[in-house]
């Protein structure tokens, strides 16, 4: 009678609560739910009948649920099942064979198995064995070949690679295929300093206080996404008494300013959301940076990854990316012409909102016909004959520049080009361990700056 009694009592007590056992999938979707809708805790427990403790722990947890959601590849798994030491070795020899790649150095079979074995015994995964098995599994995993390098691909290389993609897309509307990447920029550098910055790589020191770090997204018919932003602080003084998000921007930090795959991932999750909301299915084309990785639980999105000898083959890259800079130093040169007669110094009176601005600004004004021949060119897409593109755009900013300072031989536009948009010196013993211990994180600044 007693044991009967505790039995329906306690069944009380955890049915009140609401506690149940949730999917990982379930769990990512009550955090994209959050932050889609901007609502209470008690709403979020009433829509998906859970207990509001419940909710509070899964937001508390998000970051770690988001990165264990891409590593699992397993949408329905209730636990959390840490990563073996083969998986763990996998997934970092992959980033430094393809890190290697990007900069056109020779790979060969006993070269990863060596690289794999050094790793392993970096993060004591004693017991991983470099075998010829696992190297042979590693290569059918990854679609890796050793028949040509890099640097002497043939032209028909090429051609199989693209034809293979076309016929890949051929079942997507041009308004579902997208490409992204990352951009450096010198946010408020003048003319007459182009020469202090140009060809600036800008991984420490007074430069990089200067840069931002911008990823642009958009589609075949020049449709943008939001643009993320990347800097270096949090709380910027210029972002006082502003919501953020009334901006219409990603905005993030670290102490670099770079592109991580933790940024990377959580753009990805939000973006592959707000498609399956939207039911939309996409494909979204990709360079090989470190910071770019596959992700196995994605929905709404297709990866494609351009091979290391065509990254640099892109759209973005194929003439989005300069128009988008010509139209934002032309926004720099007329503040500049605004505030000639002040005296003061320019550079300091212009700050990150400033840049924000004039970055949406110059997003707009990017030509639906730049995007498209940006495609074509990359060979992405096959049109009869590339439309003409607009260079009202480039021409006044030509005269802007010989305004100011009478000479416009000076590539203003494209000083920062080669600005690093992440960390290339690839910490693979990081990246393990981040991978073994997920706790392990980026580091975000958020002291206030004067900017």
């Amino acid at each position: 009678m007693y044991t009967y009694i505790i039995y329906v009592y306690e069944y009380t007590i955890m049915s009140s609560g609401k506690r149940k056992r949730l999917t990982l999938a379930q769990k990512i979707e009550i955090i994209k739910f959050v932050e889609a809708k901007n609502i209470g805790i008690r709403a979020v427990a009433e829509k998906f009948n859970i207990g509001k403790t419940q909710v509070s722990d899964i937001l508390k947890n998000k970051v770690n649920l988001s990165q264990t959601f891409v590593e699992q590849g397993n949408e329905e798994s209730k636990r959390n099942f840490p990563k073996s030491g083969g998986e763990i070795i996998d997934t970092v020899i992959f980033q430094w064979y393809l890190h290697a790649r990007v900069n056109n150095l020779p790979i060969s079979g006993p070269v990863l198995k060596e690289k794999a074995l050094e790793l392993a015994s970096e993060v004591g995964l004693n017991d991983f064995k470099a075998s010829n098995g696992w190297l042979q599994k590693f290569k059918d995993r990854h679609q890796i070949s050793y028949r040509t390098n890099p640097t002497l691909l043939k032209e028909c290389d090429i051609t199989e690679w693209l034809n293979s993609v076309r016929e890949s897309i051929k079942g997507y509307k041009e308004c579902d295929i997208f490409n992204c990447d990352e951009t450096g920029l010198f946010y408020r550098i003048l003319p007459e300093n182009t020469m202090s910055f140009i060809n600036e790589t800008c991984i420490d020191g007074n430069l990089s206080k200067e840069r931002l770090t911008i990823m642009l997204c958009t589609n075949m018919v020049g449709e943008f996404e939001k643009p993320l932003i990347i800097g270096k602080v949090g709380k910027h003084n210029c972002f006082k008494n502003i919501n953020i998000n009334s901006l219409e921007i990603v905005w993030k930090c670290n102490t670099k300013a770079w592109m991580t795959r933790n940024i990377m991932t959580e753009w990805l999750l939000d973006f592959d959301y707000r498609m399956t909301q939207s039911k939309r299915n996409i494909v979204l084309f990709l360079d090989n940076a470190s910071s770019h990785h596959s992700l196995n639980n994605l929905q709404s999105i297709k990866l494609i990854f351009f091979p290391p000898y065509l990254s640099s083959c892109q759209p973005l890259d194929q003439g989005i990316f300069q128009n988008f800079k010509t139209l934002y130093r032309q926004c720099v040169l007329k503040h500049h012409l605004s505030t000639m007669d002040n005296g003061s110094e320019l550079i300091n009176k212009i700050n990150v909102l400033h840049a924000i601005l004039w970055i949406k600004y110059a997003i707009n004004e990017v030509k639906r016909s730049t995007v498209r021949n940006s495609f074509i060119k990359s060979g992405i897409l096959i049109s009869g004959e590339n439309e003409t593109e607009d260079n009202i755009a480039t021409n006044d900013y030509k005269a802007l520049l010989i305004r100011l300072i009478g000479d416009d031989s000076i590539n203003y536009a494209e000083l920062d080009n080669k600005l690093l948009t992440e960390n290339q010196s690839l910490d693979l013993i990081k990246i393990m361990q981040e991978l073994i211990d997920p706790q392990i994180s980026d580091e975000d600044d958020t002291e206030d700056d004067t900017s």
